[in-house]
Parts: structure tokens; C-alpha cells; sequence
């Protein structure tokens, strides 16, 4: 016996899963910097000036990355360019959130 008790871990449980939870990074950073250009560039057509940080923020971009993340519009953006991102947020004016 080496001496150590049970409570002198340095690994704790939690450690594995929280790791794990944070290595999608390489994806979702690159997703949200490239988000940030598209959205800034369909505003407008949405009634939002990008300018205008807090109104852009509050009432447009936040409620976007929430209801459709920005993985997601990232993989709308690939497979279907702009036209697809303009139909998700289109439907998401239909429904009164933007």
C-alpha cells in the first residue's frame, strides 16, 4: 500500500464528460464566426440594421442562434447557400420570433 487514502484522487468523475463536453469547439466556433457574416448580411431583409447592436442582438441574432443554433444554420449555409438560411429565418418571422 502506497499510503493514499480514497479522498487523494486527482481524477475526478466529472473530469471525462466535461472534456468531452467542450470537443465540439472546432466545429461551433467556426460556425458561429461564419453565422455572424451570414446573418449581419440578411438582416436588413428582416427589418434589422446590424449597426444597431442591441436591437440586432436582442430582437434578431439571439433568437436566431436560439432557435436554430449555429450549427445548424452553419449546415443550412453548406448544403443550400443563402437561400436556404433566408427560408429558416422566414420561418421564423412567420412565427412571430423574429
Amino acid at each position: 500500500m502506497n499510503g493514499a487514502s480514497p479522498s487523494q484522487t486527482n481524477l475526478l468523475a466529472e473530469c471525462p464528460p466535461h472534456t468531452l463536453s467542450d470537443a465540439d469547439s472546432v466545429a461551433t466556433e467556426p460556425a458561429v464566426s461564419i453565422d455572424q457574416v451570414i446573418l449581419q448580411t440578411l438582416a436588413p431583409e428582416f427589418g434589422f440594421d446590424p449597426s444597431q447592436i442591441a436591437a440586432y442582438n436582442n430582437g434578431f441574432r439571439n433568437p436566431v442562434f436560439s432557435f436554430l443554433t449555429a450549427e445548424r444554420l452553419w449546415i443550412i449555409y453548406g448544403n443550400s447557400g443563402l437561400e436556404g438560411v433566408r427560408g429558416e429565418l422566414n420561418n421564423l418571422r412567420k412565427r412571430g420570433i423574429i
